[in-house]
């Protein structure tokens, strides 16, 4: 019987990808809405749009754009040859990252995010809206994330967003290019000195990355 032959690599990023856009999708859903009962302060529009529409276009956008993702990293795995077809030259600049580290720190930040903005679902409950409401019943909630800050759901929600950043290339599809140039032509200018200082000193992170 012949053995399958596939790569691991992108089946694990498959997975990472589906479960951070879930996380995503959860993350910004409106877990609970006002009813008329409850106190709702007047909002300008921008704040409307961002409760109400903003939501629902980003499920949309990160959806189709993880559909595009899944099916190259499918394809990736189990058909290589046929990716040129599927992704012409023309698309590569929105082709998934591979697990470099700073995609794999994306993906460590969304799924912080995403699960301490559903800590802060939870925490709340029926008090968590994204319209500003106080409802007839609303009690002060210092417990969970909230014994910590005020406001964790939009650190966590800042933290989602930065790694949804870092996974879908809004900065990443720039920076290794660049930076790998750059260190071609400080390479070339500083010679030793410039690999010992490499050797020495990380690109992003002290001591990390």
């Amino acid at each position: 019987m012949e053995s399958i032959s596939y790569d691991i690599l992108p089946l694990l990023q498959l997975f990472l990808l589906i479960f951070t856009t879930l996380l995503f999708h959860i993350g910004i859903n409106n877990p609970n809405l006002s009813s008329t009962g409850d106190h709702v302060p007047a909002e300008g529009v921008d704040s409307r749009f961002a409760v109400f529409i903003g939501p629902k276009l980003g499920k949309f956008l990160i959806w189709i754009y993880t559909l595009y993702e899944v099916l190259y990293l499918y394809l990736q795995a189990f058909s290589p040859a046929s990716i040129s077809t599927f992704s012409p030259q023309i698309l590569a600049s929105i082709n998934p990252l591979p697990l470099i580290p700073i995609s794999v720190m994306g993906y460590m930040l969304m799924i912080i995010g995403g699960l301490g903005r559903i800590w802060c679902y939870k925490t709340l409950g029926v008090f968590f809206t994204f319209e500003l409401a106080i409802r007839s019943s609303h009690k002060l909630i210092k417990t969970g994330p909230y014994s910590y800050v005020r406001h964790p759901s939009y650190t966590f929600a800042c933290i989602l967003t930065i790694g949804l950043w870092l996974v879908h290339q809004r900065l990443t599809n720039f920076f290794p290019k660049r930076v790998t140039r750059e260190e071609e032509e400080l390479a070339k200018a500083f010679g030793k000195e410039w690999t010992v200082y490499a050797l020495k000193t990380k690109r992003f992170i002290p001591k990390i990355i």
